[in-house]
Formats: structure tokens, C-alpha cells, sequence
């Protein structure tokens, strides 16, 4: 599978957990289904381009900006008619075809799935924000999400969240505790030792501030 196709899967993956993530949190008016553009509005997590947000997929144009857009558009174009580029968060996306992978799990490491809720709030804590994505998650009802941890010392070190979309599997909503986290704050060489490769750039677009000069 070429880097091309990797990336179209990764960010069809990345539409539909935003979709899944508004249906449940806020109701199914909130999702967001365009041409080309998926995701959905958060209501009170409207400052959050990881919950407030619609991906545009690869090869689509992005949608100018409008009322009935969240806050963010991630999208792999260089900009969007409306919107400011916020570079900080810029996101990787990587793609591993996982044919031939083996697990490689440390057999000292207790691995378990976490409640959603458990995953939600250990993601507001690694990123220091307010009690936000736990509520949510924690109402989420789809069976294409499962979630992952490994326990060390008997506490929970670090969770994911997958979501199944086809024969592909997104991993989404990473979050080590602070306790544990011995990585650089740039995640991408954990993913590249376990052989994942980039194949694309998602940049975050958002409205500018109302009191900013246009």
C-alpha cells in the first residue's frame, strides 16, 4: 500500500472519530458530512481542535470558512479561505500496514482496557486541560471503539483509543500520565521505532481571534 493511501485512511479515520466523538457528546445534528469534509461541532469544547473540528480529506478542497463550521479544519492543503494556520500543532500522520506485525508487548506489562472515561480524563490531564474529553468519552456508544492501557506498578500508565473504519484501525486520543512519560514532547520517534512511516502533514486552521486585525 502506497504512503498515498495510507494517508487518505489515516484522515478518513481521524473525520470519523470527530464525527462519533460530536453524535455522542452533543447529538447527530452536530456532525459535520460534506463533500470531501467530515467531523462534527463540540458546543462547549469549541476552543479544542481535536474535539471542535472537521478533517478535509486528501485531494478535496477545503471548505471556506462559515457559521456552521467547529473551530479547526485540519486538512493537508497550505490554507484555508478564512482561517489562520495554527503551526503548533501540527500533526504526523503516520501509517503502518499491519500484515506482518507481531506483538511485541513487554510480558512484564499488564495490558487491560480502561473505561472510556478513564481514557478521556487521562488525556485532559496530559494535556493540561480542564475536565473536558472524560465527560464525553465517557458517553460514547459506538462498536467500533476500543480502548487500550498498560498498567505498571498498578496504575495506569499510559491509553489509547482505537476506532475500526473497514479493515483499517486508527489510533486516536494517546495519553501518557505524567508519572510515566519519559518521551520527548514530539511523539514521532515512538512511532517510527515500531516501524509506522509519515505519510502526510495535517495542519490545524483556525478562525482568527475577533479582535485581530484582518
Amino acid at each position: 500500500m502506497d504512503d498515498s493511501e495510507l494517508a487518505l485512511r489515516s484522515v478518513a479515520s481521524f473525520g470519523e472519530v470527530l464525527a462519533t466523538v460530536a453524535r455522542w457528546g452533543v447529538g447527530p445534528d452536530a456532525v459535520i458530512r460534506r463533500p470531501g469534509v467530515v467531523g462534527g461541532r463540540m458546543g462547549p469544547a469549541t476552543s479544542s481542535p481535536w474535539l471542535d473540528a472537521v478533517v478535509v480529506i486528501p485531494g478535496a478542497v477545503p471548505p471556506p470558512d462559515d457559521p456552521d463550521l467547529p473551530h479547526c479544519v485540519w486538512t493537508f492543503a497550505d490554507q484555508v479561505e478564512g482561517r489562520v494556520e495554527y503551526p503548533e500543532i501540527a500533526m504526523p500522520c503516520m501509517g503502518l500496514e499491519l500484515a506482518d506485525v507481531l506483538d511485541a508487548v513487554d510480558p512484564q506489562v499488564e495490558v487491560i482496557s480502561p473505561t472510556l472515561a478513564e481514557v478521556g480524563a487521562a488525556n485532559d490531564r496530559a494535556y493540561g486541560i480542564d475536565p473536558l474529553f472524560g465527560p464525553v468519552a465517557d458517553r460514547l456508544r459506538d462498536d467500533r471503539i476500543a480502548t487500550h492501557g498498560l498498567v505498571v506498578d498498578d496504575r495506569i500508565a499510559c491509553v489509547a483509543m482505537t476506532f475500526a473504519l473497514g479493515d483499517d484501525l486508527g489510533i486516536h486520543y494517546v495519553a501518557t500520565e505524567a508519572a510515566f512519560l519519559q518521551a520527548s514532547p514530539d511523539g514521532l520517534p515512538v512511532y517510527t521505532r515500531m516501524d509506522f512511516r509519515e505519510v502526510g502533514l495535517l495542519r490545524a486552521f483556525i478562525r482568527p481571534p475577533a479582535d485581530s486585525d484582518p
